[in-house]
């Protein structure tokens, strides 16, 4: 515990000169390292939309968000109104509520990401953030290390929300950009039509009409002043702007 003791305080002395997202990500992902982790990923909900510093591949986190996932992530929807150490284990698919958590799990597991904890840190209204420190191994070892340690797992994910916070981190975009010319739902749709999908496909994937595909497209198009729907697909590619 000693040992926990003073890398937690080095993590939060870090944590004083981090000011921009690449800081937070390299302070976080080092401390993931030493405590036996392999990644970490910080998100925050707040009223001008989502907040992401992560380790994960960056594959995972699109698909994560492109899935809708996290409106159902159990580690996210469950009661926020006080902080806690959520575990959980992606191998436990079995106790699902629905097929598309199922399908969470199941993809997770994909993508190596088998097991972990997540610090949920509720704020103000309409605020959330949560703190996840995640293996894609499971042993006594990590487990007795998660028991014997919440109090100051918790500590570490309360000092990481309250920093990246007092920095001022703005809103990330999902793709890693902290602005950009596209709406989220813009980049949604041209990430589909980039899929080979038509307006129809995409209308049915997001639960919304065909016009409001094509509202969508145009914007964005005219955003990105494409002039065809082709051109906008390729200078969004091209920018890094899809997932």
């Amino acid at each position: 515990m000693k040992d926990f003791k003073r890398a937690y305080d080095e993590f939060v002395d870090c944590l004083h000169s981090a000011q921009t997202e690449d800081d937070f990500r390299r302070i976080a992902e080092r401390t993931a390292h030493g405590l036996g982790f392999r990644w970490f990923a910080y998100f925050g909900q707040r009223a001008d939309g989502p907040n992401l510093i992560s380790s994960y591949p960056k594959s995972w986190t699109s698909h994560y968000f492109r899935e809708g996932y996290h409106n159902i992530d159990p580690v996210l929807q469950e009661p926020r109104s006080t902080s806690r150490v959520f575990l959980w284990d992606g191998r436990e698919a079995r106790s699902a509520k629905s097929s598309k958590e199922r399908r969470l799990f199941d993809d997770a597991l994909s993508f190596k990401i088998r097991t972990g904890l997540t610090v949920r840190v509720p704020s103000s209204q309409n605020q959330f953030a949560a703190f996840t420190l995640a293996a894609d191994e499971r042993s006594l070892g990590l487990d007795r290390f998660i028991e014997t340690s919440k109090d100051m797992l918790e500590m570490v994910g309360r000092a990481f929300h309250a920093h990246v916070n007092a920095a001022k981190i703005g809103r990330l975009i999902l793709v890693g950009r902290e602005e950009s010319v596209l709406t989220q739902r813009q980049r949604q749709c041209l990430g589909w039509i980039s899929d080979g999908k038509t307006m129809q496909d995409v209308a049915d994937l997001l639960g919304i009409k065909q016009r409001g595909v094509k509202f969508h497209l145009d914007h964005a198009r005219q955003n990105l002043a494409a002039s065809t729907l082709p051109h906008a697909v390729a200078l969004a590619l091209r920018q890094g702007l899809l997932p």
